[in-house]
């Protein structure tokens, strides 16, 4: 039987009862980067007031405590949610751990390249990890290749540019390197990152480049397990049945809540599908993107507000 098309919601009052804790994207739910949408300050005194519980979880190679200073800036104060959990806070912590999933087989001090802004992940160089530089042993100077020819590891937080070319020139300098066997840590399993301009190149685009080529990836964000585990630790005892995730982009916010067995709702007026169907899509726009994507959310919500 075909699935049910998703509850409409009109605002988070009509489900208020139903859950006790709202794990809430960020980018395109709440904010746009610069500030909150309409309604989204308001929406959050009112699931405060009624004694319901906010974790905001987000795909972003920053911690989420930075993630939390920049909330401040927006006028959401601490006292509207409990944490920011991160890709990058559980990507930082497997590597601190030295996760065993991750370090099988590499050396006890691997060598690591990382590629990306360095000054975007200030914590990647505060592990104690091993990094060595794409130069040339001979001091002949910067070959590009160098340092992932001698890497046991490679850490990638972002594209230089976010250009497809340098995707491509990326995908042609990792491809030794995934022949060799050597595992790539992801930051931000984001594919694209939308923005007010459109669409750019996210973190998550190497991770997919470097699996195409049969390499070994690892992911810590949404959708993947690690970062609902977190929350869910976060939360304690609470019930399943009773957490809902919102986000506004259907591979990440809605596969990972379906994944980690919770329910979903999908903002269609803000954010990622916004940008593609604008603000107001219509069922049949809605239809064609579940079909597209193989899921679906639970619920649907035009944005944020109570």
């Amino acid at each position: 039987m075909p699935r049910p098309f998703p509850r409409a919601l009109s605002g988070l009052h009509e489900i208020a009862s139903e859950y006790d804790a709202f794990l809430v994207d960020l980018w395109g739910v709440v904010h746009d980067g610069n500030q909150p949408f309409s309604g989204v300050v308001d929406a959050l005194h009112a699931l405060s007031s009624a004694g319901r519980r906010v974790v905001f979880l987000t795909n972003t190679s920053r911690t989420g405590t930075l993630s939390g200073e920049m909330l401040t800036q927006m006028r959401i104060g601490q006292g509207l949610y409990e944490t920011v959990i991160s890709s990058g806070d559980i990507t930082r912590e497997a590597l601190r751990t030295r996760d065993p999933a991750l370090f099988a087989l590499r050396p006890a001090e691997p060598r690591c390249v990382h590629l990306g802004d360095p000054s975007f992940v200030p914590w990647l160089f505060e592990l104690g990890l091993s990094f060595v530089d794409d130069v040339d042993d001979t001091g002949a100077g910067d070959t590009g290749d160098a340092g992932l020819a001698r890497a046991d590891l490679v850490i990638a937080t972002g594209i230089p540019g976010d250009r497809d070319a340098s995707l491509t020139r990326t995908r042609e300098r990792l491809a030794p390197v995934a022949a060799r066997g050597v595992p790539l840590v992801c930051t931000n399993p984001d594919r694209v990152i939308p923005r007010a301009t459109g669409f750019t190149l996210g973190p998550g685009a190497i991770a997919a480049a470097y699996e195409e080529l049969g390499g070994r990836v690892f992911l810590y964000g949404k959708p993947h397990a690690p970062i609902y585990a977190a929350a869910r630790r976060h939360l304690g005892e609470l019930d399943a049945a009773r957490i809902v995730a919102i986000g506004d982009l259907l591979e990440t916010d809605v596969r990972g809540a379906r994944d980690a067995g919770i329910a979903s709702v999908l903002v269609t007026g803000t954010g990622g599908h916004a940008q593609t169907l604008g603000p107001a899509p219509t069922r049949g726009d809605l239809e064609a993107l579940f079909t597209a994507s193989g899921i679906a959310p639970d619920m649907l919500l035009p944005r944020f507000t109570w």
